[in-house]
């Protein structure tokens, strides 16, 4: 079992300084192992003795801050998927094996930034717009954290409050506030809504499936009073809308950062956007 006094010493003969730091940001959620510099910039070190981390813990993790580097040291190599994921979450990656330490560093966070700036035009995501369930907030909260901390080119989401119009007038304004969105988010719960069916339906038809984030409550009603819209989703041929589960807020808040993370790292590499040393 390797210390993490030699882990140091190893990352030191990268050029890489140890960091005493006496206070940690307000904003991190989890403790680092070690904390060392190069370049002016801070990484912040996770060490695990194998090569898995919880989902959640993982999530957390990645959006703890915009203005360090968080770097995973895994004694075994993960598999392909896992480090894909990982690093489209912004989380650099470290090997420990054979004693030899090697490093997939994500590029300072600046310069992807401004390259993002540069080549990646604004992105208005519709919200579904059931109004009495709390995970609507709670997915509006989410997306605006992950513009905050990864610098995500996203407008403030598109809510629409059924009590600041005419209700007649509903579904036109809802087509209005579609047509100026690029991504949808949708959000299944135990009740069913005549409103969110009919989104269902035309985001099918105006957005780019891609772009269709949808999240189902993990709930044998949920999939009983949906499955009308669930069964259209899956009959479409190819099939190209891939729905995920949530049981809580923690579930909600991974799958829904998993999804975003993967579909930026895909508009990235479509654009050129260096986002790996």
């Amino acid at each position: 079992m390797t210390s993490i006094n030699e882990i140091l010493v190893l990352f030191q003969k990268q050029g890489f300084a140890e960091v005493n730091e006496n206070k940690l940001p307000s904003t991190i959620q989890w403790k680092p192992d070690i904390v060392v510099s190069k370049s002016k910039q801070n990484y912040y070190i996770l060490y695990r003795k194998n090569n898995t981390i919880p989902p959640i813990f993982l999530s957390r993790i990645s959006n703890s801050n915009s203005k360090f580097q968080t770097l995973i040291v895994f004694e075994k190599k993960c598999i392909r998927k896992d480090e894909k994921e990982i690093l489209s979450m912004g989380i650099s990656i470290g090997y420990l094996l054979n004693g030899k330490l090697t490093l997939k560093i994500k590029t300072n966070k600046k310069i992807v930034s401004k390259e993002v700036k540069e080549k990646l035009s604004v992105i208005d995501i519709f919200v579904s717009s059931k109004q009495d369930i709390p995970e609507r907030e709670f997915v509006s909260e989410r997306l605006e954290m992950l513009r905050r901390t990864r610098g995500y080119p996203f407008s403030p989401p598109h809510l629409i409050e059924h009590d600041k119009f005419e209700i007649s007038k509903l579904y036109s304004y809802i087509n209005d506030t579609m047509d100026e969105c690029e991504w949808i988010t949708i959000i299944l719960e135990d009740i069913y809504s005549e409103v969110v069916s009919y989104e269902i339906k035309r985001a099918i038809e105006t957005i780019s499936h891609e772009n269709i984030f949808m999240f189902v409550k993990s709930t044998k009603k949920c999939n009983k009073e949906w499955r009308a819209e669930l069964e259209s989703i899956k009959k479409l041929d190819p099939p190209t809308i891939k729905y995920l589960p949530y049981s809580d807020n923690a579930t909600l808040e991974t799958n829904l950062t998993k999804a975003i993370n993967l579909r930026m790292d895909q508009l990235y590499k479509l654009n050129k956007i260096t986002t790996t040393n």
